[in-house]
């Protein structure tokens, strides 16, 4: 029941990224560390890590930041820090998170291994979705899918000048859920993530944009 439910929200990068957390190298900031029953942080009993520690804290539901490809990480090195909040590819699990980034299978297959194994430790998995912005900014930012797909149809314009994007969330534009395609496409992703992967529920940043 919602009212017994316990969200804890963390970052898939920060999770399991302590060296003296249990961790196998090769899971550190990776789904698969969600996989990992842990062991303890520097072997002190009373700090488990892992499905473990998620366990001990009682909590239902993990909500993870977004886990789609973002726009600013180099996937190769993760060479910066990232939130997700700059999403390209809303379909696409991103991939500094994987094993192997530049296998779109093995992108997929680790996600789906992380949400059955939370699944199975008896916790739900909540995506954390932005289908307000995307990482192309404004007027000054890059092309790289939207804005060179149908930049008058994705984004809001200000009603005075076509040309000016109509900003409303601070990062530089706003889709156009006044679009039926945007509408369309941000229920598309959400079913996808949903059936495909098999996300339990999403929390929607700057939700009242969208409107």
């Amino acid at each position: 029941p919602i009212a017994q439910t316990v969200v804890w929200e963390t970052h898939v990068g920060d999770f399991s990224n302590d060296p003296a957390g249990g961790f196998p190298e090769s899971h550190r900031g990776k789904y698969l560390a969600f996989t990992d029953l842990g062991t303890t942080l520097g072997g002190h009993p009373d700090f488990p890590t892992g499905l473990s520690y998620l366990k001990k804290l009682g909590i239902t539901a993990v909500q993870l930041m977004p886990i789609y490809d973002f726009g600013s990480v180099d996937e190769t090195i993760c060479s910066r820090y990232n939130w997700g909040y700059d999403p390209v590819n809303y379909n696409v699990p991103e991939g500094s998170y994987s094993t192997n980034p530049y296998d779109g299978s093995v992108r997929i297959r680790e996600v789906k291994q992380m949400v059955q194994a939370l699944h199975n430790a008896g916790i739900k998995v909540i995506m954390d979705v932005v289908y307000n912005h995307t990482c192309e900014s404004g007027p000054e930012g890059p092309t790289v899918c939207w804005r060179g797909l149908d930049n008058l149809a994705y984004y809001r314009r200000t009603k005075d000048k076509i040309s000016r994007l109509y900003d409303t969330t601070g990062c530089g534009n706003t889709l156009d859920f006044t679009n039926t395609h945007v509408t369309t496409f941000a229920v598309d992703s959400l079913r996808y993530w949903a059936k495909r992967i098999g996300i339990d529920g999403f929390r929607f940043d700057l939700a009242a944009t969208l409107a």
